[in-house]
């Protein structure tokens, strides 16, 4: 039983030929017609391998190998489809692909499994149509409730529900996930990192994951005439976001796990002759340990307030995403190294900066996470690049360990 590469490379092309960015990276918006050819392709390779298929809270998509024991709690894998604007290929991709060929091993060679298998495509991942990680993952696991649907709309004003529905992604599963309907999870991911690379290891095992918080910051001034309004006299919103901005990456630096990131800015009126008068900005904040998480958070916005008192502007802080660090299971940890080593290679213990999916998943069940080496540690770009071999390995010892843990 070994997985087959050259069709593992097919899935990655394929899924990747719905791009809405041809020639700068990949772009796939969550329930975008690219999103939906995407998941089209995933839905028909389940179904070829006789998969049962089920749409689930929030648009998130289930295909089911049955196991001998009916009602069995089932082993989950995959990851998502969405991607960042003008990103790479292999981010989230690379883990349906390896979660789908494990699936097909398991049908092909008839390998005896007592518990179910669910190969699973988490929705809206990486927040950049609906500007909140995880969020397809958060709506499944409970953590937001599916009425709340209608309030998150993306930047043109169209709801997740409605967005949901125009993608043709009708619910025929109302059920959150739960403990009792799990035994584990796992997923495959490239590193975005250069840990692997580095250190000449082809395969990571994750033993923690940073939590996040994600804010929307909006300083309020006044515009103005940028010629006629004398410096003393400005209220310059764009101005005090500078030096919040300055100062929140001076802040993060000060930490040794500690990372910030203000990735997203807009002003209004937006002219070149107008002081301006409204700013909004992403806040991203990141730490694998949950009070340094807190403390960095909480000094990060007590900073953008006073900053903004002494120049005279207000501020609003909304927090738009918040997921606890999570440490992995031991048992799961130990059991992929067993694996790795059985595949001839060393594994590395890791901490994962980025987060996952599987992080809300780790709440309910017993959760293991394989990194694969990311070229120069790049991603989220188009330069994004991980050796299919590489990939190859990680689904291999996917699923060996889908075979242990489902007998």
């Amino acid at each position: 039983m070994a997985v087959q590469m050259k069709r593992i490379q097919k899935d990655i092309e394929s899924i990747n030929a719905f791009n809405a960015s041809p020639g700068s990276g990949i772009t796939r918006q969550t329930f975008s017609k690219e999103y939906q050819g995407a998941a089209a392709y995933v839905l028909d390779e389940l179904k070829k391998i006789g998969a049962e298929i089920s749409i689930g809270l929030g648009g998130n998509i289930r295909g089911r190998i049955p196991g001998s024991v009916a009602g069995g709690p089932a082993i989950m894998t995959g990851s998502h489809l969405d991607t960042v604007a003008h990103g790479g290929p292999f981010d989230g991709v690379a883990g349906v692909a390896a979660a789908l060929e494990a699936a097909r091993c398991l049908v092909e060679d008839r390998t005896p499994h007592r518990l179910p298998v669910d190969v699973v495509v988490f929705a809206e991942e990486e927040g950049s149509r609906f500007g909140r990680a995880l969020l397809g993952s958060s709506i499944w696991t409970g953590k937001i409730a599916p009425d709340l649907l209608h309030l998150i709309a993306d930047a043109n004003g169209v709801n997740y529900a409605k967005a949901m529905a125009q993608a043709g992604l009708s619910i025929d599963d109302d059920c959150p996930l739960r403990s009792a309907g799990l035994k584990a999870m796992l997923e495959v991911h490239v590193e975005q990192g250069a840990v692997l690379e580095k250190k000449g290891c082809r395969i990571g095992v994750v033993e923690a994951i940073a939590g996040i918080r994600q804010f929307d910051v909006t300083i309020r001034g006044k515009a103005n005439h940028a010629g006629a309004t004398p410096m003393p006299d400005r209220l310059d919103a764009l101005q005090t976001a500078a030096r919040i901005i300055v100062a929140i990456d001076e802040m993060a630096v000060g930490s040794p796990n500690t990372v910030a990131t203000v990735g997203r800015i807009g002003c209004e009126p937006d002219q070149i002759n107008i002081i301006p008068g409204v700013v909004r900005f992403s806040l991203d904040v990141r730490d694998s340990d949950k009070s340094r998480l807190e403390t960095a958070t909480a000094g990060i916005c007590r900073n953008i307030a006073e900053m903004c008192a002494d120049r005279g502007v207000t501020c609003e802080i909304g927090e738009l995403t918040h997921v606890e660090p999570v440490v992995l299971n031991d048992g799961i940890i130990q059991l992929l190294e067993k694996k790795t080593r059985e595949k001839n290679a060393a594994p590395l213990r890791m901490i994962s900066g980025a987060g996952h999916d599987a992080a809300l998943v780790a709440a309910l069940t017993p959760t293991g996470l394989i990194f694969v080496p990311s070229r120069e540690g790049l991603s989220h770009c188009p330069e994004e690049f991980t050796r299919i071999e590489d990939v190859a390995l990680g689904c291999d010892i996917l699923l060996a360990a889908i075979v242990e843990l489902a007998q």
